[in-house]
């Protein structure tokens, strides 16, 4: 039996809402959706990404993606929901906290 050497993997911070911020009305067809997130490792994070009108979203429309906006599109007079799933390459995950935007 030999031991190897521990490894030690911090998770990846709570991602931050950049915009749309928390309430806001968009006034669009379309919404672009952006974030931040960082991890103390400094490992290269990957977003899973929730959207929907159900509070919290279900439907995911894009996963293991490298870039912090997606862009989606909106009817009007909706609320909407979105939440982001941050995950390192070592995996360790974090799920962000679920924002809601309206449209006009």
């Amino acid at each position: 039996y030999t031991e190897g050497e521990g490894v030690s993997n911090y998770l990846p911070f709570s991602p931050e809402i950049v915009s749309p911020i928390l309430n806001a009305i968009v006034q669009e067809a379309s919404a672009t959706l952006e974030w931040g997130a960082s991890d103390v490792d400094n490992d290269p994070l990957t977003y899973d990404v929730y959207f929907g009108t159900d509070n919290p979203p279900t439907a995911t429309i894009s996963t293991n993606q490298t870039a912090n906006t997606v862009t989606v599109d909106v009817n009007s007079e909706s609320n909407y929901y979105w939440k982001v799933v941050v995950k390192d390459d070592k995996g360790g995950q974090t799920i962000g906290q679920v924002w809601n935007f309206k449209t006009d």
